[in-house]
């Protein structure tokens, strides 16, 4: 399973996760992609008359991916490529969010249900898909489930944070919540990190992934951390892309002449500050 949290504060709506899948008794692997931006692009009927058409939706979604990797992995794939390719029919297409949100749910409806026949409740997931409306003029998020109390199961869709809030999902949900609750000022990374060193759940591992709306666009970015002595002194930053530590071992060398050019987001810097002035370092 996974954690992956849903935020909403004012203009600023993020989608975060830790980096672990786990595959039983076998183990685990912990540079799993979770958040993903896909591109969405909705066309006008062709023109009779210039045979044209024009690009009259052109935006980037947030997604992230909860529970059977290869369901998850699944719909991913078939919402990436249906999504770049839509047409809409005057007077008759619902061009906003709950029409995507509908689309995609076909997609996740016919997956689940497929792959519940087969690999029975180990083949269920969850999708977080947030994008820009132009109907209302906003970013909305859905959430795809299942029931599981019904036989067969039930997968269904439904709109999420249509105000301020954070919503937590996957196997580390009952732990980030209890975390929030004793200190709500936490921000997303931060309980994701706590419930990774927690260890509580074994399930919830690896790195920081992280992505949030730029002018109605999902953005990617890598998350700076870092790690300590064991007499608690400031060891060395880590920076992290979806779970794998890049300027590290293999990623270090750049032998292959190519840097991997993200943006990091720096949620530690005020802790990484305190580190260094208690080692009287300004």
């Amino acid at each position: 399973m996974t954690l992956v949290i849903a935020h909403r504060l004012n203009n600023r709506i993020s989608l975060s996760s830790d980096s672990r899948i786990s595959f039983g008794n076998a183990g685990h692997i912990d540079y799993g992609i979770k958040v993903f931006s896909v591109l969405v692009k909705i066309y006008s009927p062709t023109s009779s008359e210039t045979n044209n058409t024009n690009l009259d939706y052109n935006y980037k979604l947030g997604l992230a991916v909860v529970g059977s990797a290869i369901n998850a992995y699944t719909v991913k794939e078939s919402v990436y490529e249906i999504l770049q390719n839509l047409q809409y029919i005057p007077g008759h297409t619902d061009l906003s969010m709950v029409g995507i949100a509908s689309l995609v749910f076909k997609v996740f409806n016919k997956t689940t249900l497929d792959l519940g026949d087969i690999i029975q409740v180990n083949g269920i997931c969850e999708l977080i898909l947030a994008g820009y409306c132009p109907i209302q003029n906003k970013i909305r998020i859905f959430k795809f489930s299942c029931d599981t109390s019904t036989h067969p199961i039930r997968p269904f869709h439904e709109e999420i944070l249509t105000e301020n809030g954070i919503e937590f999902f996957g196997s580390g949900k009952n732990e980030a919540d209890r975390i929030h609750t004793q200190n709500a000022n936490l921000s997303p990374l931060h309980i994701i990190r706590q419930v990774i060193r927690d260890g509580n759940v074994v399930s919830v591992g690896g790195g920081l992934q992280y992505g949030e709306f730029v002018i109605n666009n999902f953005t990617i970015y890598g998350v700076e951390d870092y790690v300590v002595n064991d007499d608690g002194t400031f060891k060395e930053y880590l920076y992290t892309l979806r779970g794998i530590n890049l300027y590290k071992e293999e990623f270090e060398r750049g032998d292959d002449g190519f840097h991997v050019a993200y943006t990091f987001k720096r949620p530690f810097e005020q802790e990484i500050n305190n580190i260094w002035r208690q080692q009287g370092i300004e």
